[in-house]
């Protein structure tokens, strides 16, 4: 890939932007135009630019996310024409597009180990010699898979969390150029916060325990009949919820053990997480019944009018 200027799409959660991150201490914060997409919206912004804006000089990679096969196909005649493009994603809903395209690279698991975008273009980055392995790098990517794929709570690696909560925390420019900062000096050999970082993480932990608590009430639960190779009755927790989905889904899940799945609304974002602790039910292939996707344990969709009626409007009534 040219280092002349490299387009680089990715989500715009933390292992999202981690992915640019790399690709800034690779390439060099000159080099690199970061474009913040999502599941959602990844489509219509790749389409737009490769009909609008993409120029022969340009490098893309699009990471963390997948592209339907319309984009696909058209991303496929630009590489025809010996144009650089690279798609790399763990999500099993992006795994055709691995095995029809050679510029696709998604990997659910390696080596027994689950993995998240930025292990897997971190290990990318290593193969084509743009980026050299440290111990701060190598410590903040594992840091970053280890929260993605959930595996910090088997651990007991807490820092993982952490990293996420301040992620959340900071402004995304100033995050990326702290980290980018510390992952480019010679001198460290673990990823470690800052004093005031460590405190604001504290009272953010604090604060999410209230607020969990609070949604552990309002959350309603649902019998709901999902009809995917034959149909099952599930029960859901339902509960509107705006921020810190994948930890207070976590805490919703623990905190009722017959349920199946909680369904977390955001109707400000008109989608719907659904979260799981079990591992006899597959949220990927849920939530891709209802026109969305993501992991077994962790998925999600959009507002349509079947989820409306099946998720929103029941958490509407009052009882």
């Amino acid at each position: 890939m040219t280092q002349r200027k490299l387009v680089h799409f990715t989500d715009q959660d933390l292992d999202g932007e981690s992915c640019a991150i790399l690709s800034r201490i690779a390439y060099g914060d000159r080099e690199v135009f970061t474009r913040g997409v999502s599941p959602y919206t990844v489509n219509q912004e790749v389409q737009t630019f490769l009909a609008e804006e993409f120029s022969p000089e340009m490098s893309v990679v699009i990471t963390d996310v997948g592209v339907n096969e319309e984009v696909a196909s058209l991303i496929q005649k630009k590489v025809e024409q010996g144009h650089s493009f690279v798609l790399i994603d763990h999500h099993p809903t992006s795994l055709p597009l691995s095995a029809k395209y050679d510029w696709a690279n998604v990997i659910v698991e390696a080596a027994g180990q689950k993995t998240a975008a930025t292990s897997l273009y971190y290990d990318y980055l290593r193969s084509k010699g743009l980026l050299a392995p440290t111990d701060v790098l190598t410590d903040y990517v594992e840091l970053v898979r280890a929260f993605d794929t959930w595996d910090w709570e088997a651990t007991g690696n807490v820092q993982a969390n952490q990293l996420n909560l301040l992620f959340y925390l900071a402004e995304r420019g100033t995050f990326a150029d702290q980290v980018i900062g510390r992952l480019r000096s010679e001198d460290v050999e673990q990823f470690a916060f800052e004093d005031w970082e460590a405190l604001l993480i504290y009272t953010e932990e604090r604060r999410i325990a209230e607020f969990e608590q609070k949604k552990a009430k309002q959350m309603k639960r649902l019998s709901v009949e999902i009809d995917l190779d034959e149909p099952r009755t599930y029960n859901v927790g339902v509960v509107f919820l705006e921020q810190y989905q994948s930890t207070t889904g976590d805490f919703l899940c623990k905190s009722d053990e017959t349920l199946d799945f909680v369904a977390m609304l955001d109707p400000g974002k008109g989608r719907i997480s659904f979260r799981t602790i079990r591992d006899d039910v597959d949220l990927s292939v849920i939530a891709a019944h209802y026109g969305g996707g993501g992991h077994p344990k962790a998925a999600g969709c959009s507002f349509t009018g079947v989820t409306l009626k099946t998720f929103v409007y029941p958490a509407l009534r009052v009882h």
